[in-house]
Formats: structure tokens, sequence, C-alpha cells
């Protein structure tokens, strides 16, 4: 059964945590690429890069394309998924490492504070750096709980979402599906690993975004089942 100290909401926070954090990582790195793109080669990269994720994106120029990312009116911004992130956290803080919940802390402060000031690849290497800090305190402590487990699969499934939607690579993803299929063995051992069997995108995506359920749902109904049979 899944440990008494974490409920069905608590998995899904840490889960969801895990992939605005990964999310946030992710994207960061995507806005420094993309800033040598719209300075040098094409002003519309931007606009281009974030219609893979069915988000218009406009801006004047490079500084406006790097605010946007950051601060624009959209779901991935980095501001709005450091917030959600920061949610997350709040909620499962006692099962937390506290340098990782203060450094969200710092980070949520800082980019709170800066929204009126121009944004820079340098504010940008900060905040990647801060938060692979937070992402490596859950991979150095992978064995320890249950909660830094729901975490990682959160990252491995936004990685996988993430690459899949914007490089369009069934190749590149292998190592995400088998090391999320790893966690949510470890999570839950009914767990049925996920296969790709198909090479239709949002088929694929519907697959591996729906990993969380069949981790805490399933094995409700397995232990139910178990308890029914031993009754």
């Amino acid at each position: 059964m899944m440990d008494a100290a974490i409920t069905i909401n608590t998995a899904q926070r840490l889960y969801w945590k895990g992939r605005y954090l990964q999310r946030a990582q992710t994207m960061l790195k995507e806005l420094l690429i993309g800033y040598d793109n719209v300075l040098d080669r094409d002003i519309d990269y931007g606009r281009h890069h974030y219609a893979k994720l069915d988000i218009d994106i406009d801006y004047s120029d490079v500084h406006d394309f790097l605010r946007q990312g950051i601060y624009g009116n959209h779901g991935s911004s980095i501001a709005a998924m450091i917030v959600m992130a920061r949610e997350n956290a709040i909620e499962t803080r006692n099962l937390l490492d506290e340098r990782g919940f203060a450094r969200l802390n710092l980070i949520h402060s800082r980019i709170l504070s800066q929204c009126g000031s121009l944004v820079t690849p340098s504010m940008l290497e900060d905040f990647i750096d801060d938060i692979a800090f937070i992402l490596g305190i859950f991979s150095s402590e992978l064995g320890r709980t249950k909660a830094y487990n729901f975490v990682r699969l959160g990252q491995y499934v936004e990685r996988f979402d993430l690459i899949l939607r914007l490089y369009a690579g069934f190749d590149l993803v292998n190592d995400e599906l088998d090391a999320m299929n790893t966690i949510a063995k470890r999570l839950n051992p009914h767990y049925q690993s996920s296969k790709l069997f198909t090479s239709d995108m949002d088929k694929a995506l519907n697959i591996i975004n729906n990993v969380i359920d069949k981790v805490i749902v399933d094995k409700t109904e397995v232990s139910q089942k178990d308890a029914q049979r031993q009754g």
C-alpha cells in the first residue's frame, strides 16, 4: 500500500511540483537558445518555437522575447511555473528537504521582485542554476523517501512531454521512458510499464501523461481488491 503519510492528494502535489520545476528548467534553457536565434538568425524563431506548445507569443525584440518567456500571460511562463511549484511545495513541505524549499522561496521572491527589470541571459542562467540545485537534491535523495520518487516521476514525465512536443523525436525519449517506468514500478509494484506502440504524438503524450493515474489510482484499486479477497 502507499505510505500512510502520502495520500493521493499529496502524491499528486509532489508529482506536479516535479513537473513544474522540470518545465521551468527546460524552458529557461530553451529561452537561452531562443535568445541567440532571435538575435542573430530569425526574429520569428520564438513564435514558431512556442507554437509547438500551442502557445501564441508576441514580442517586439529579443529582450521582449525573454520577458514574454519569463512573465508572459501563458501557462508556460517561468513566473507562472515557479508560483505553481511553490504552492505544491508549501502543501508538502513536511516531506521535503528544507534546503530545496528555501531555494525555491528565493527563486519565487527574485522572479516576482524583478518583474519590472530588463530580462537578460545572465538572469536566466542564475535561475537555471537555482533550479538545478533543487532538482539535484531529489536526485541525491532518490532512495530516501517515496515523496522524492513522486517528484522525480513528475520530472521524467515532463521531460518526455517537452522533448516530444518541441523536437518530435520519439528516438530521443527512450531514456526518459525507461526512467519513468523504473520509478513508477518502485512506487507501485503492480504498475505495468508504459510502452509506446504508436507514432502519433497526441496518443503518445496521452499515454505518458496518464502514468501518474496508473501509479496512484490503480494502486488504490489493487489494494481494495486485495482487501476484498482477504475478507
